[in-house]
């Protein structure tokens, strides 16, 4: 075996896992404090293509976010009921892994999908990167895929379930837009979402799913409820968060760098670090991980 090319990989290791932590860090620091009230995640969800999506504030957020965390610019590129897709361009954690070919490597874009859309929407996902540029791929591609029910009671809110009740109750389009004080683009708006939602049909009779949503659903939460400031407004706190985090992470993986120095690393050490680097899916557990060891073996 080579030792001069396992020691002159490490460096590149540490350097590569160093970026890394620093993300998670910065994600972690983002992800608490970027709850987005139901009003507007409303918004996003009631959007019926990705160019609406893109004029949300939510989703501008989120690519702001995203590229202040370190994942690089984040576009939709599709919108449907009950998944979102979006494509990573130029994606700065595909390059820290640009030495591996064949596989899909970009886990923190999906799982930081995955905690915005849980933690800050509330909708309960599950993020899969279908496309990764180490795979030969020409952009990484991530689906994330919403609960239907949660997406149900976020996208309608007490109004529509109103209109709903009306409905199922046979009443005449007048008398709906007189009781509940609705202008009639607002009104044809919200008959809009719920026939994308497959609530109503065209004649105004409910679906199967209508029937089922007016007897079991209700909207997660009322909009008098929602009295906290949207995330973007407080942006500057949360990038100052962002800036702690990755400056305390940088200090770690730096202090960590030089107290394990290539000199004080045996040939076996150097291999059997390389392949904990490789199975390890973040910098801080593999510290973890070669710290029980080093404790091991003092024993």
């Amino acid at each position: 075996m080579d030792e001069g090319s396992n020691a002159g990989g490490l460096p590149k290791k540490f350097a590569a896992l160093g970026k890394l932590t620093k993300i998670e860090s910065a994600l972690r620091a983002a992800i608490e404090s970027s709850r987005v009230p139901a009003v507007e995640t409303r918004k996003l969800l009631k959007s019926s293509s990705s160019n609406q999506v893109k004029n949300t504030a939510v989703y501008q957020f989120m690519c702001n976010l995203f590229e202040e965390i370190g994942l690089g610019k984040l576009e939709i590129t599709k919108k449907e009921n009950f998944y979102m897709v979006f494509q990573a361009k130029d994606n700065p954690v595909s390059n820290l892994y640009n030495d591996i070919s064949g596989k899909k490597t970009c886990y923190i874009i999906s799982d930081a999908l995955a905690d915005f859309f849980v933690e800050d929407l509330n909708i309960p996902s599950e993020t899969t990167e279908s496309n990764c540029v180490n795979e030969g791929d020409e952009h990484c591609v991530f689906r994330v895929e919403m609960q239907p029910l949660a997406v149900y009671r976020i996208a309608l809110d007490t109004t529509d379930e109103k209109i709903i009740k009306h409905i199922k109750d046979e009443t005449d389009v007048d008398d709906i837009l007189s009781q509940l004080g609705l202008i009639k683009p607002e009104f044809d708006y919200r008959l809009d979402t719920l026939k994308n939602y497959h609530i109503i049909r065209d004649d105004l009779t409910l679906t199967k799913i209508g029937q089922t949503y007016y007897k079991y659903g209700k909207s997660v939460i009322d909009d008098e409820d929602e009295d906290f400031e949207p995330p973007w407004k407080t942006m500057s706190m949360i990038s100052g968060k962002i800036a702690d985090s990755s400056s305390f992470a940088e200090a770690l993986s730096r202090g960590f760098q030089e107290e394990t120095s290539e000199e004080e690393i045996k040939d076996g050490e150097v291999v059997n670090l390389a392949k904990e680097a490789d199975k390890s899916k973040s910098f801080a557990q593999l510290v973890s991980k070669t710290l029980q060891n080093k404790d091991k073996n003092k024993e």
